[in-house]
């Protein structure tokens, strides 16, 4: 599929990347044990990762932070998603929560650029629900991402004018490199206070206990 946006040749400059994924996909399972990933070092100063772009649920001055990042057009990130939204209402008060692209593969750009255009009218979150109800292979093209948008309610034309001058795609791709940094090789990725869940640990209870945990060291 070819990413209809007036700025191709950054995209391109970028395939490379892609390329170097081992595992582009993370297994959403559950153990009776949750734990911290042992394999990921621990991010003392996660709060780096942040930018203003980047809107949030929860409580934003808590004392948790919990980072989701994600492919759009990741199964086991659609899998995940609705868990990650009950965790937010069960713990909307203790926690701020964010969800930040990781993409995976050069066709996800497209749509993680949507997210950012959406979120500048507050739709960000009602974007990303959107894609993921629409997931596909392959993507989704600059049409499709449109009719997304007039279906949570934003002006098509508008988003879309907006979409084809790619203003995000530089910060996209820039924090792909900035998050594979961090030794995340795959989606969904969950840190919690600089701290990555681990893949056995990517259930609605598990993520509800380390984030308490968390609080009650914050708390002392």
């Amino acid at each position: 599929m070819i990413i209809r946006i007036s700025t191709l040749p950054l995209l391109f400059l970028a395939l490379t990347w892609f390329s170097s994924l081992s595992d582009p996909t993370g297994q959403v399972t559950a153990t009776d044990d949750c734990a911290f990933a042992k394999d990921i070092p621990v991010v003392e100063d996660y709060m780096r990762l942040i930018t203003f772009a980047d809107p949030y649920l929860g409580n934003f001055d808590a004392d948790v932070t919990v980072i989701e990042y994600f492919d759009p057009n990741c199964p086991h990130c659609k899998t995940l998603h609705p868990i990650m939204k009950q965790v937010v209402a069960e713990n909307g008060k203790k926690a701020r929560f964010f969800m930040i692209p990781f993409v995976l593969w050069q066709y996800s750009v497209i749509q993680a650029e949507a997210l950012f255009v959406a979120g500048q009218d507050g739709k960000y979150f009602e974007m990303l629900d959107a894609q993921y109800q629409a997931q596909q292979p392959g993507g989704m093209s600059l049409d499709e991402v449109v009719n997304l948008a007039k279906n949570i309610g934003l002006d098509p034309v508008k988003f879309k004018t907006r979409m084809e001058r790619g203003m995000n795609q530089r910060m996209i791709m820039a924090r792909r490199e900035e998050i594979r940094e961090l030794g995340v090789q795959g989606t969904p990725a969950v840190m919690i206070n600089g701290k990555f869940v681990d893949g056995g640990s990517k259930s609605f209870a598990c993520i509800n206990e380390l984030i308490k945990k968390e609080a009650a060291i914050k708390q002392g």
